[in-house]
């Protein structure tokens, strides 16, 4: 089974993404490459606050030829499967091993049945305050959704606990550059309250308050720098504190059976989002 890699912004960042598709050619023939984005001021997307960022057939036809799926991030929890941009996605992208990133059972259930050819991912932010460690409650959600979905993103305080090694390892896709903290108190509602400025407004940052939606997408607690981490936890953690990973910790979980990771960025200044993406490439080229 190759490694597989999940990369943000397949059309907010294909100015990026295409070149480096381009100056890696060695590499990307022996790992599996998809690319995800929330697209066309969707109400189903989630994860972040829409922005005006539509699709187009030469970005899309590029990633075909290049062998590199595309996943749509239809993560809001609040669905209403008539949604007309939704299900015109949902045509547009019906093409064997594209994904459908998902949180809502009844979405799941409908693009199933109606969608045959959509592979699925089950969001990190369907999970509310699951447990931190885990515990056999927690393992067995992760079992049944394991029974549905291609693969199952999980929090990232799981990854390197215990009772982690129970499951499916490769059923899952572990993000790299998670940025919240450790145990956050907010993890289920920042995403509820993301999601739901999409069912909100039609554009939210024209028909909304900038302001306003930054706050809500920003990290809510004070203090807090993503860039750096809770330095308390990492100190106290080291190798086993997963959230930013470290080159290190992702050559143990290739090595452990994981072999989906996921690149997030949707809105990383430009240089970051080239420096995140070059680093952990570097970790792919050691296991060709």
């Amino acid at each position: 089974m190759k490694p597989r890699i999940n990369i943000a912004g397949a059309f907010a960042k294909k100015h990026l993404i295409v070149p480096w598709i381009y100056n890696n050619k060695d590499i990307i023939d022996h790992v599996d490459i998809t690319v995800y984005d929330g697209i066309n001021l969707c109400p189903w997307n989630g994860g972040r606050v829409n922005r005006d960022i539509k699709y187009d057939d030469k970005t899309i036809n590029f990633y075909r030829s290049n062998n590199i799926t595309i996943a749509l991030t239809f993560t809001n929890p609040v669905i209403e499967l008539t949604d007309s941009i939704g299900n015109h996605l949902l045509d547009k992208f019906h093409h064997d091993g594209n994904y459908i990133i998902s949180v809502n059972e009844q979405l799941y259930e409908y693009i199933k049945n109606k969608y045959p050819k959509y592979r699925h991912t089950r969001s990190i932010t369907g999970f509310g305050l699951l447990p931190v460690p885990m515990t056999t409650d927690t393992v067995n959600i992760y079992k049944e959704l394991e029974s549905k979905y291609d693969y199952i993103v999980p929090r990232m305080e799981h990854v390197f606990d215990p009772l982690f090694d129970q499951l499916n390892q490769d059923k899952y896709e572990v993000m790299v550059n998670d940025t919240c903290v450790y145990g956050c108190p907010y993890f289920d509602d920042h995403f509820k309250k993301i999601a739901h400025q999409n069912c909100r407004f039609t554009n939210p940052w024209k028909d909304g308050d900038p302001k306003e939606l930054e706050e809500v997408e920003e990290c809510w607690l004070p203090n807090f720098d993503p860039d750096v981490g809770h330095i308390k936890t990492i100190e106290k953690l080291g190798d086993k504190y997963g959230m930013d990973l470290t080159i290190k910790q992702m050559k143990s979980l290739l090595s452990r059976g994981i072999r989906s990771f996921k690149v997030t960025g949707r809105e990383m200044p430009d240089e970051d989002f080239r420096d995140e993406m070059s680093k952990y490439l570097q970790v792919y080229k050691q296991y060709l």
